[in-house]
């Protein structure tokens, strides 16, 4: 895999990017904190990239499969550069801020499928595990270092240098995709927009164990890491006295999410769907914990098996798509994953604390508990489910079998 001269590119333009989607968020969070905004400014600034994904996954997905990916990947990050470009004199108000995260959301929901698709195009089926362990290791790592490299950028110097740091992570990402060789992909019969965004929930809808995993992982987002979200940082000043706490615990998850990326570099289950299955249901632990934070160091642990858990699946989800759905339409199929959880998590977020006022925050946690169990567990009923596979052909291999099929004697 390291000789593989595309993947090295695509894992460095990976890598630029990471830092890049770390910095920024830190640096605008500051410039409207220092314009006056509150913390209600800066999650109202925010929901514009959730809006942004809602709105523009499927028409990524689309013309990610429509066009060659690296096409598509350049376009986003030179657009990316220009909209960082605009903060460069040091920020502005609030409106301006919302605009720029919206934009710089959209762009990233064109990037992520064509990103997918074309990581799958220049790896071998064996060389696709390590990968996506060593992808998900590089994300955790920039969650790690990223938001404290943020502010201390813009601290020490000023926002604009916080802007321009963003742009130029951006823009080193395209030019390492410059010299990068696509391998040729055989588009499909060209139809109308609505055609193809349908052949692409068909993609998910005719295998009982893609869309099962979609729909327990959005949920997943919506009951149990939304309620957490908004939980955590009450219960860190209520039940141990302050922020400490709360920083930490975000901190440990994302070094779970590195130790889960390292463990599947090296580990290939015999049944992937069972382990990542398991390991999204490892998040029950989380909200189990919020209801009786006992100590902080059994919420640590929580946060810490629950990083570990989510790493798995999504490395285990990922070299399974790119196994499973055909080349020509992996860039969808991505792309309705990502909506269905984008329009479940904000949902999670803003329902949590009416759900916490009405029936108290203990059994609001524990209900949640309970569904971040019991949910993706059940998905392991459904056909499929246990191994990733469907056993089925690709959608249109039909179709292209009776046209390649001899014709019958005396056909002309």
């Amino acid at each position: 895999m390291t000789r593989n001269r595309e993947f090295r590119l695509l894992w460095l333009s990976f890598t630029m990017s990471v830092a890049a989607d770390q910095i920024f968020p830190v640096t605008v969070t500051i410039v409207a904190l220092n314009a006056g905004g509150t913390a209600s400014t800066v999650g109202a600034i925010f929901t514009g990239r959730w809006v942004a994904l809602i709105v523009f996954s499927l028409l990524g997905g689309l013309w990610a499969d429509r066009l060659p990916r690296r096409t598509v990947m350049m376009a986003s990050l030179a657009f990316q550069c220009c909209v960082v470009a605009v903060g460069l004199h040091g920020g502005g108000p609030p409106w301006l801020l919302a605009s720029l995260v919206f934009l710089v959301g959209a762009a990233e929901a064109f990037h992520r499928p064509a990103y997918q698709a074309c990581l799958s195009s220049v790896l071998t089926p064996a060389q696709r595990p390590a990968a996506a362990a060593l992808m998900a290791v590089s994300w955790r790592l920039g969650a790690i270092v990223g938001p404290g490299l943020g502010a201390y950028i813009v601290t020490a110097w000023s926002p604009g240098i916080g802007f321009l740091a963003v742009m130029t992570a951006y823009l080193l990402a395209l030019l390492l995709q410059l010299p990068l060789r696509e391998p040729a992909v055989a588009p499909a019969r060209r139809s109308s927009a609505v055609r193809e965004i349908a052949d692409g929930l068909s993609e998910v809808s005719r295998r009982p164990w893609v869309l099962g995993g979609t729909l327990a992982m959005a949920f997943q987002h919506m009951l149990a890491i939304a309620p957490a979200q908004v939980m955590l940082p009450l219960v860190s000043r209520e039940a141990f006295g302050g922020d400490a706490v709360y920083g930490a615990a975000l901190a440990l998850l994302s070094v779970g999410g590195l130790v889960g990326g390292l463990i599947s570099m090296r580990w290939r289950p015999s049944r992937p769907g069972v382990a990542a299955i398991c390991g999204v249901a490892m998040y029950g632990a989380v909200p189990l914990a919020l209801t009786w934070p006992a100590s902080p160091l059994l919420l640590y642990a929580c946060y810490i098996a629950a990083g570990v858990g989510l790493e798995i699946y999504g490395v285990q989800w990922a070299v399974n798509l790119q196994r499973e759905i055909p080349p020509e339409r992996l860039a969808r199929v991505t792309s309705v994953d990502w909506l269905v959880s984008s329009m479940m998590t904000p949902l999670g977020l803003m329902v949590t604390g009416p759900a916490s006022a009405a029936v108290g925050r203990s059994t609001l946690l524990g209900l949640s508990a309970l569904a971040a169990f019991a949910v993706p567990l059940a998905t392991l009923f459904l056909r499929g489910m246990p191994r990733f596979n469907s056993d089925l052909p690709p959608a249109g291999a039909e179709r292209i079998s009776a046209e390649a099929a001899p014709a019958p004697l005396g056909t002309p």
